[in-house]
């Protein structure tokens, strides 16, 4: 089938008909009307192919504008096609003399008639017109003539019609068209779609590019849409896959599209291609008569008969007026001389900013000017780019470089400076920082310079700079010095970024009272739940602004501190902040701790997710090697052990360790430390202990002892023990374990114990493990607790109890499985077919899942039952039972109860454990540990 012919299949149907009904004795005719590309030539050459098949005679004719003034020349192509067909054209003889004097053209037309007519009694005719608005005037009275007497003949006559374009006779086309049928009037409309997803797949070995793409930009017109696609080389052919999709080459591989659209624009009249020149400037919303006539010299009344001649052919929609097809705009505008274009770009700014239109409006046509030669012009653009800020940087940098391209009027260099550099922070971090340099000099007062030095410090952190930032925030001496608020802010900051990079142990000078203390008791570890109450109060708000270096440590703090739940809200509520702001360090900054906290609960692939989607936002500004790019790929690395992935995340493992006495950034640490567990698994031991007795000694150096924040101790017990050196191993572990007991957050304690265990006889192992087991909270860190359980089946196995084993390994099984653990996985099933246990990779029971009470309310909630029913049949509060079912959608990895029937059906008293999907894995009512 044809390119051009998908979706046609009701003018199929008719003409078939049309034909069946020609070959029993009883003729038609339909006229095909659309605009250019749609298919109408394609379709009569596919009729005339039928009408063959059916041994039917077909008679074919093409008009042309060219050929207008021929008389009768359509009618001549015809009778030569019954030439060559071996069919006499003269008519036949003299029948009875006419009663009275007839018109000699009359005579002529009745002639040509019966020609036709004898001819079908022999065989059944198929007459093609193409272009019926382009057939000369002698022509076009035949066909009427025929036409109207068509039914008595086996005759179907089919004629197409391009919309829009002006005839050799209105009148005399008006009157055929009017003895068509008008369910057999065939309007073929460009493709819809998901026809044009077909087309596209049918020519699947030629796209170059996105299906979506290329529907779009030629609007479903099969034509189009089909040259597009073969002028475009596909990746193969460009070699570096680059499409070459540029204005330059565009018109060169469209040409063919660009010269029958010019064409077709010539011929409506003559102020026709101005017109559509200047509506391929203006386009948008901003399309109307008065602005066309004004680019174009045209009275408002010529501008619009224009303007629905472009909307009869189908260049523009006749609403909205704007191109129906982007190519075809594309291509009218590249017609246009670059000159020329850029003065009707400035002369459309300033009808728009005349008319008071939206800057949007208007800063597209400023860009492309020719000059800004009005003060108007440049300011216009430079607010559009603040409001750009941050969310289209790409669009804000090509509106500072237009004002800067035409001259940089002195009251504004400023504020170009100023937008350069924020704009340059979302689009190229190192880029920025000359920017930044430049603009600090040009500071004047005390606030500014603060600001500026202020954010050229947290450009350079984050850049792996710090000595460099704290010498630009020691170089704002002349705000120091002053004592003011700004002076204060400098000294606060100076102290965040020396705790960064370990310039000054513990909590250095320049820290709020409160912010010092809980610094301190965190890296001591001397008690969570103190830690917790000040963490807290610092992240109440207004205290701390989100998303400053006070709001993160006290956000960490929380979550060193075990009290996962309010720490995910706050890092919830962050990161929709910054999503919202738009701002890629912020929005990398948010989502790289939300992942560390991912990591903390078990949740591996949210952990993944957000850690890739935090270096994706790095990448694009240039600063994915530093800052929180550590922290992510640090994250990367602790996924892929867990699902043991560890060929794949090998490219991350290269870690350098800086050499002794050059500070490190804090967040380098935590990927020293994930490296160092990645590669002790990969058994490079050496490697992997020279990582972990890096971050052992930055710690110290750091006043750090807390094992919650980095547990070093652990790691590197687990690497000596690799290497045979059980007794550093079990004292390191010790110390850990002993360390996590005084700090009282239980993760970490369970985390400890299970180090220790892995090191110690094993007489010793059953007790820890099941300490571990009694400590951790499955619904705060379920990954931690499948870990915990897997050890205590295992040693309960080594210990002969392999009724109990298998009872916790089964257990082990269904979290690390939805949790998605594979390595983890991996080792419970091994242990329990070891045990005599049978595990089903792909069961989790809700059973596991919900506590009592949550199964309770979850089963009547699924049963249709409302909250308020639920509270007083079980005779508790509303809020309880709200309470309840967010902890079962938070379990089941659902949104809302009308899902609960998956896991609770009505009769799930008798049906046993009812299965979950793998994927539902947020957490565990406690394991019982029986004595």
């Amino acid at each position: 089938m044809s390119r051009e012919l998908f979706g046609r299949n009701k003018e199929f149907r008719i003409i078939e008909e049309m034909l069946d009904s020609a070959l029993a004795g009883e003729g038609a005719s339909a006229l095909m009307e659309g605009i250019i590309g749609t298919g109408k030539t394609t379709l009569l050459r596919w009729s005339e192919e039928q009408a063959r098949q059916r041994g039917m005679l077909v008679l074919s004719a093409t008009a042309a504008p060219t050929e207008r003034r021929f008389s009768m020349g359509i009618v001549h192509q015809l009778f030569s096609c019954l030439e060559n067909a071996g069919v006499p054209s003269a008519p036949p003889g003299q029948g009875a003399p006419h009663p009275a004097p007839v018109d000699p053209q009359y005579l002529h037309l009745s002639d040509l008639y019966k020609v036709i007519s004898a001819t079908s009694e022999r065989i059944p005719i198929l007459v093609t017109i193409d272009c019926i608005q382009c057939v000369d005037r002698d022509s076009l009275l035949w066909l009427g003539f025929l036409l109207r007497r068509i039914e008595n003949i086996r005759v179907v006559l089919l004629a197409s019609r391009r919309r829009g374009e002006p005839a050799s006779d209105q009148h005399l086309l008006v009157e055929f068209m009017e003895s068509i049928r008008p369910d057999r009037h065939l309007h073929l409309e460009d493709l819809s779609p998901s026809t044009a997803s077909r087309l596209v797949e049918a020519l699947g070995s030629c796209v170059p590019g996105p299906a979506e793409t290329l529907i779009a930009d030629s609007g479903g017109n099969p034509y189009l849409l089909t040259q597009q696609i073969l002028a475009t080389p596909s990746a193969e052919q460009s070699g570096d896959g680059d499409r070459r999709d540029s204005a330059a080459d565009l018109p060169i591989r469209l040409r063919a599209v660009k010269d029958r659209v010019l064409c077709l624009l010539r011929r409506l009249d003559l102020d026709g291609l101005r017109v559509a020149h200047a509506a391929s400037v203006v386009g948008g919303s901003a399309m109307n008569a008065e602005l066309i006539g004004e680019l174009c010299s045209l009275s408002v009344e010529d501008a619009s008969r224009s303007l629905e001649q472009l909307a009869e052919c189908g260049i523009l929609h006749p609403t909205s007026l704007t191109f129906r097809h982007p190519i075809i705009a594309r291509l009218l505008y590249l017609d246009i001389p670059r000159s020329h274009r850029a003065v009707l770009h400035q002369q459309t700014a300033r009808c728009l900013h005349n008319r008071r239109f939206a800057p949007a409006d208007i800063t597209p046509h400023l860009v492309q000017a020719a000059t800004l030669d009005e003060p108007w012009m440049a300011t216009l653009l430079l607010d559009a780019a603040e409001e750009l800020l941050p969310g289209d940087a790409p669009t804000a940098l090509q509106h500072i470089e237009t004002v800067e391209r035409h001259g940089v009027p002195e009251q504004l260099a400023l504020r170009i400076a100023e937008l350069r550099v924020r704009t340059l922070l979302e689009l190229d971090l190192p880029g920025s920082v000359p920017a930044q340099y430049a603009l600090l000099g040009l500071s004047s007062g005390h606030r500014e310079l603060a600001a500026r030095a202020h954010r050229l410090a947290d450009t350079l952190i984050r850049l792996g700079r710090p000595q460099e930032a704290r010498q630009v925030l020691n170089g704002a001496q002349s705000v120091r010095d002053k004592g003011t608020a700004a002076a204060a802010r400098l000294s606060r900051h100076l102290a965040h970024i020396c705790m960064d990079d370990g310039a000054c142990a513990g909590a250095p000078r320049g820290l709020e009272r409160l912010e010092s203390v809980m610094l301190r008791r965190i890296g001591n570890g001397e008690s969570a739940s103190a830690a917790r109450r000040l963490c807290r109060m610092c992240l109440a708000t207004p205290r701390t602004p989100y998303g400053s270096p006070s709001w993160y440590y006290a956000l960490l703090g929380l979550i060193w501190a075990g009290d996962f739940d309010e720490a995910q809200s706050h890092i919830d509520t962050e990161v929709r902040l910054a999503v919202q702001e738009g701002a890629a360090t912020r929005i990398a900054e948010a989502r790289s701790v939300r992942a560390l906290l991912h990591m903390h609960r078990g949740l591996l692939t949210e952990a993944g997710h957000d850690a890739r989607l935090a270096l994706t936002a790095l990448r694009r500004i240039g600063a994915d090697a530093h800052h929180m790019g550590a922290l992510a790929r640090s994250v990367l690395i602790d996924v892929a052990v867990e699902k043991d992935q560890l060929a794949e995340a090998s490219e991350l493992l290269d870690v350098q360790v800086p050499p002794a006495g050059q500070p490190a950034a804090w967040w380098h640490l935590h990927l020293a430390h994930s490296a160092a567990r990645a590669l002790g698994r990969l058994g490079h031991t050496r490697q992997a202990l020279a990582l972990v007795t890096y971050c052992e000694r930055e710690l110290g150096r750091r006043g750090i002892s807390n094992p919650a924040v980095l547990p070093w101790r652990s790691t590197k017990a687990l690497i000596c023990a690799g290497l045979g050196n059980l007794p550093d191993a079990r004292r390191l572990a010790q110390q850990e374990a002993d360390l996590a007991l005084r700090w009282g957050a239980p993760f970490a304690q369970g985390r400890a114990l299970l180090a220790l265990a892995a090191v110690s006889p094993v007489g010793d192992v059953l007790r820890l493990t099941r300490r571990a087991v009694d400590l951790l909270d499955a619904e705060e860190a379920p990954l931690l607790y499948a870990q915990s359980l897997y050890a205590t089946g295992h040693a309960y196995q080594q210990d002969g109890s392999t009724v109990r084993a298998r009872e916790l390994l089964h257990r082990a099984n269904e979290v690390s499985i939805a949790l998605g653990a594979d390595g983890l996985v991996e080792l419970v099933q091994k242990a329990l077919r070891d045990a005599g246990g049978r595990p089903d990779p792909r069961k989790v029971s809700a059973e596991a899942l919900l506590t009592p009470s949550e199964r309770q309310v979850a089963k009547l909630a699924s049963q249709g039952m409302s909250n308020r029913d639920i509270a007083r049949l079980l005779h508790v509060s509303l809020r309880n039972v709200e309470s309840h079912l967010t902890h079962c959608y938070r379990k089941l990895r659902i949104s809302g109860r009308g899902e609960l029937s998956r896991f609770l059906p009505a009769d799930d008293g008798e049906a046993g454990p009812t299965l979950l999907h793998p994927h539902a894995a947020a957490g565990y009512h406690r394991h019982r540990q029986s004595a």
